[in-house]
């Protein structure tokens, strides 16, 4: 594995940890992300809803559930998708290749 950014699903622990659930999982950033708008950090942890309709400015999921690989897009005016924090854009090409689901929010640790 590269030094790109990576995404691997983790129960976070704490108070967070109690949304894990059926239709929700969190997902550690690990890795070197591209500086870009979104200010994504290794380490960053992010709580992604399968029950929540992607709409216009939403951060996406996706990837092939069969194999576990996951990236990160946003959603566009015309519903494409815009690659973020050096992860590619959905090719659309690959078989199984679908929207996972929403982010919803971000866990980060604070320095002190």
């Amino acid at each position: 594995m590269g030094l790109g950014p990576s995404l691997s699903r983790v129960k976070p622990s704490g108070k967070a940890g109690q949304f894990s659930g059926k239709h929700t999982f969190f997902l550690a950033l690990s890795g070197q992300p591209v500086p870009d708008v979104e200010g994504f950090a290794a380490g960053d942890i992010l709580a992604v809803s399968e029950k929540v309709d992607a709409e216009v400015g939403d951060l996406v999921v996706w990837g092939t559930p069969s194999d576990g690989d996951f990236a990160l897009a946003r959603v566009t005016d015309d519903y494409t998708f815009v690659a973020v924090a050096g992860f590619p854009s959905p090719s659309g090409q690959v078989i199984g290749e679908s929207i996972q689901g929403v982010v919803v929010g971000r866990l980060r640790h604070l320095d002190s």
